[in-house]
């Protein structure tokens, strides 16, 4: 804005309008002395016309080298800039200064006028909305490192898979970019039978993580006790009195267990609330047959005294049994839509083979549907084929 100096020497209506409103307006000369100040300005600093502003405002003998006033009178640009000032009661404040060219009749640049506005309240709010910020980040990097830690954890506690022997493994585990509540794990109970089971917790974060390893160390480490740990649906039972969910932030999780005795090759199962497991085998023709293990049992610790059922089913040479989480098929892909169970397993099937794994086939087809390079939530599955 440029302001034409005849509204010192007219007054008037021009005057009334700069001491009506609540910023403060200077106007300096090209020697840097005061020729007018509003009403505002005065209630800030008292009365300083016919004074040098560097002199007045600053205490200064000489003027300001950042003087925003002389580089307007230089070039006659406009100038903005926030600074920290003192007042004459002793206190200090952050002043926003807005500077245009100051010009005579004839348009010469004579001088430039400052309005300023006290923006102090402005200034420590951004001053503590930056603080929370820092703090904020602060928490964030704790919980990636809290979620870091829970993931390694969980890697940790892991089996490794079995090369040979009567039984076969091999497995996929993508923990996904939040940490979520899968955990898995295989053993033997004796010399004929030989545990397999998976636990999906709801939610995700570190309190599922850790509520899912807890429920895998029970099973491995075999410390529910009065019950028979070649009977899976004692084991879910025990399992849902030992893990109520009110217990435990309201969690409730979905598993599946599975006996394989060596012997008689038979597998006997339960699950709760789990997708089924997929077992593939071929026929005495060769043709490929897929049945899907699952019992209709609720997922644990949603309630109590719940009787829990299991099924037995033989296996013929060379099967191979599929057990993993919903995050395996439940998978946004690009254009919106879940790729689903029945396309899952479709893939499956097809890239079926009896002497190798498809699990690394599987894993890279699934990454490319995500279109992102991660899942949303755990992907674990495993491969065990009985020889």
């Amino acid at each position: 804005m440029v302001f034409d100096s005849t509204i010192i020497e007219n007054g008037g209506i021009i005057r009334e309008i700069l001491d009506a409103v609540n910023d403060g307006v200077l106007l300096v000369r090209r020697d840097y002395k005061i020729v007018y100040q509003n009403k505002a300005f005065g209630q800030l600093y008292g009365n300083l016309v016919g004074k040098t502003c560097y002199k007045a405002l600053h205490g200064r003998d000489l003027p300001c080298v950042d003087c925003v006033n002389r580089e307007v009178c230089k070039d006659g640009k406009h100038r903005r800039k926030v600074r920290h000032i003192s007042l004459r009661d002793g206190s200090t404040a952050w002043v926003e200064t807005c500077c245009s060219p100051f010009k005579d009749k004839d348009g010469n640049v004579i001088g430039a006028v400052e309005a300023i506005r006290d923006v102090t309240e402005k200034k420590l709010a951004e001053e503590l909305l930056e603080e929370a910020l820092i703090e904020r980040n602060k928490a964030l990097e704790r919980l990636h490192h809290d979620l870091a830690e829970a993931a390694k954890y969980v890697k940790h506690v892991l089996p490794h898979p079995i090369a040979s022997g009567p039984i076969r493994t091999d497995w996929r585990f993508f923990p996904s970019a939040s940490v979520g509540g899968d955990t898995f794990g295989y053993h033997w109970i004796d010399d004929t039978h030989f545990a397999i089971y998976l636990i999906d917790v709801s939610g995700h974060g570190v309190g599922a993580a850790l509520l899912s390893v807890s429920v895998t160390n029970v099973l491995r480490s075999h410390t529910l006790s009065n019950i028979n740990y070649r009977k899976p649906q004692e084991v879910l039972g025990a399992l849902n009195h030992a893990f109520p969910g009110e217990e435990h932030n309201d969690m409730f999780f979905t598993a599946w267990y599975g006996v394989y005795n060596v012997s008689k090759r038979t597998l006997e199962y339960a699950s709760g609330g789990h997708p089924p497991a997929l077992l593939i085998s071929a026929s005495a023709s060769c043709e490929i047959e897929t049945e899907l293990l699952r019992t209709p049992n609720p997922a644990l610790g949603v309630g109590a005294d719940i009787q829990f059922k299991s099924k037995i089913v033989t296996l013929n040479p060379s099967s191979l049994l599929y057990i993993f989480s919903d995050g395996v098929y439940e998978i946004n892909q690009k254009d919106g839509s879940i790729w689903g169970f029945k396309k899952f397993m479709d893939f499956v099937t097809h890239s079926l083979s009896f002497e190798s794994s498809i699990l690394k086939q599987l894993t890279d087809h699934a990454l490319r549907l995500t279109q992102k390079g991660y899942f949303n939530d755990d992907f674990t599955i495993l491969e065990i084929k009985a020889a």
